[in-house]
């Protein structure tokens, strides 16, 4: 049986579930369960790394230039992880049970996946080693609470129906990996874009600031419009 490490929760599903998805869709030729239903926050794959810094730096920050001090940011990256394959979330924007089915290695196009375009200045794959063993593809979900029997039934029923829409892909590694990539980078711009609202309204603008020198000046334009009433700190 192969060895994925593909999980890294503790949260399992239920095993009677699991019992009734293998009685659904029986064995893989390694001996793996064709249908399993996991937490999706415990999936993780191996992809392409790339620098990590510190979660409290801006983006201007990371290697950026210092334009009050006109120089560069002296700021360095935690550790550097580019051109080597790390360990990351699969599916970092999805939250609760997710249904997979297993699809053999000829679901994936060997000349594909070691395409120049597709891997590390040394050759290595970005989209991690090829699964000789196959691999779980997301089908269903996510779901907040463990599917019924009845309702896996039902949607495994229907997926068969439908199977000539689904298949295993490198395509489909590639968006996931987009995808993935791209959730974090907005999420990463959420949150810089927050801190620079809170600094714009306390440091850069006199009307909202609690600093004593936006107090003067507020005083100091009520003054020159004639208001009387204190409107400082």
């Amino acid at each position: 049986m192969p060895i994925r490490n593909d999980l890294c929760g503790v949260t399992l599903c239920p095993s009677e579930i699991a019992d009734y998805l293998l009685t659904l869709g029986g064995q893989t030729p390694f001996g793996e369960p064709i249908w399993r239903l996991v937490l999706a926050q415990s999936v993780v794959w191996k992809v392409a790394g790339g620098k990590i810094w510190d979660n409290n730096l801006s983006l201007s920050e990371r290697g950026g230039f210092d334009l009050g001090e006109g120089r560069p940011h002296g700021n360095k990256p935690l550790r550097d992880e580019t051109g080597t394959l790390v360990e990351r979330l699969r599916y970092p924007h999805l939250d609760g049970w997710i249904l997979q089915r297993w699809f053999p290695p000829s679901s994936y196009s060997r000349s594909q996946w070691f395409a120049p375009e597709n891997c590390l200045p040394d050759g290595t794959p970005r989209l991690g080693p090829f699964p000789q063993f196959g691999d779980y593809e997301m089908v269903g979900g996510p779901v907040q609470r463990v599917p019924s029997k009845s309702e896996l039934h039902t949607f495994i029923s229907s997926y068969y129906r439908g199977l000539e829409s689904r298949a295993g892909s490198v395509e489909g590694r590639i968006r996931e990996a987009v995808n993935a990539a791209e959730y974090e980078r907005r999420k990463e711009d959420d949150r810089v874009r927050a801190l620079t609202d809170d600094y714009m309204r306390d440091k850069c603008s006199y009307l909202h600031s609690s600093s004593l020198e936006a107090g003067r000046i507020r005083t100091q334009r009520a003054e020159n419009l004639g208001i009387r009433e204190h409107v400082g700190n």
